[in-house]
């Protein structure tokens, strides 16, 4: 399942801390303000800024739980590898090109949420319109490879750099050693290369990286400022390829609701918070996956998306969420499986997941 986790678009381009996260939530009051005008102008002209959004209280139409999760699919710019001759790459079958995403996009692609909240287009009552906004943190992270296969791609990968970005290497090393207290993949990568003890690699191969969030929601940062407190120690969270990695990587996100528009009453079912579970591998396939790969800038429009393939709730409840009978719990119920057969699987017991599985 999580294999084959991503999808290729074309475009332009007791204690409620969960809840209280919203009073912890900032954002630059000027860009805030703008963004509250757009949203306040869209439900007032009774239309959603996103054409998919339009579709309203038809019974045809999205259940408000599929358009909570339409609307924090990240997206992100497909890169490609290159034939090693342009004979390969005109014969080049489009099936043969398979995409992967660098994961400096994928925090790139959260940075605006990080900032104003991902705002959710919800139907009450089958007819009335809201824009929940929620704010993601990052709520766990675990980076899996196969350390020698990951250490062959890296080496062929510097043969195209500059000479000079090599220089640094040693002591990066040092700083991510002692700078965390997580497993470091250079040297992670350096024991396993030079180790001569024939130990086998688990099911899901080695883990590299591991951040599990144990923060109150209400004191988390957003997940782009989390994500670049950790990058700073931890450069490789940035520069990993979702090619290089196996399927047992993922990372998930922690959605607290934060402001709705329009203000008024308060709808007690919209306070409900998710944890989105989204896969960071992508298979490669094909003869230029033993290739040395290189950065490809893609076609401008070409996107990738990564839909959420686990999800866990709280306070998830109410005529908003259930509009469709028992439909939403369903699919809350196996996408909610899915996230806990990933856990098991890697035997990593999430904090957050724990704390929605006791309400």
């Amino acid at each position: 399942m999580l294999g084959a986790g991503f999808q290729l678009t074309r475009g332009r381009h007791g204690e409620d801390h969960f809840y209280k996260s919203a009073k912890g939530a900032r954002a630059k009051p000027n860009h805030r303000a703008d963004q509250l005008r757009r949203a306040q102008s869209d439900v007032s002209n009774g239309r959603s800024a996103n054409p998919k959004q339009r579709e309203n209280e038809s019974p045809s139409g999205p259940t408000n739980l599929e358009r909570f999760l339409e609307a924090v699919t990240p997206s992100v710019p497909a890169q490609y590898s290159p034939k090693t001759s342009l004979r390969e790459r005109k014969a080049a079958d489009d099936d043969d090109k398979v995409p992967y995403f660098v994961l400096g996009d994928v925090w790139e692609s959260f940075a605006e949420w990080s900032a104003y909240g991902a705002g959710v287009h919800l139907v009450l009552n089958n007819k009335d319109r809201v824009i929940q906004y929620y704010v993601p943190s990052l709520s766990g992270i675990q980076i899996y490879a196969d350390p020698h296969a990951l250490s062959s791609s890296l080496k062929a990968r510097r043969l195209s750099d500059d000479s000079s970005s090599d220089v640094s290497t040693d002591s990066d090393s040092e700083r991510v050693t002692a700078g965390m207290d997580h497993v470091s993949l250079r040297d992670q990568l350096l024991e396993d290369s030079s180790s001569d003890d024939g130990e086998r690699l688990g099911s899901q191969g080695r883990l590299m990286f591991e951040y599990l969030e144990r923060d109150l929601p209400y004191i988390r940062e957003p997940l782009a400022d989390k994500v670049s407190d950790l990058a700073a120690r931890f450069p490789e969270l940035k520069t990993l390829r979702s090619c290089d990695l196996l399927p047992s990587s993922w990372f998930s996100v922690a959605w607290y609701p934060i402001y709705k528009i329009p203000t008024g009453p308060t709808v007690k079912d919209l306070d409900a918070c998710f944890l989105t579970y989204h896969s960071l591998h992508t298979p490669v396939a094909g003869p230029s996956s033993a290739q040395p790969m290189s950065l490809v800038l893609p076609i401008e429009s070409e996107k990738m998306s990564l839909p959420v393939f686990g999800l866990a709730s709280y306070k998830f409840r109410g005529f908003v969420w259930t509009q469709n009978g028992g439909s939403e719990h369903q699919l809350v119920k196996s996408l909610f499986q899915a996230a806990d057969k990933l856990l098991r699987s890697c035997h990593v017991s999430h904090p957050d997941l724990l704390f929605f599985c006791r309400r």
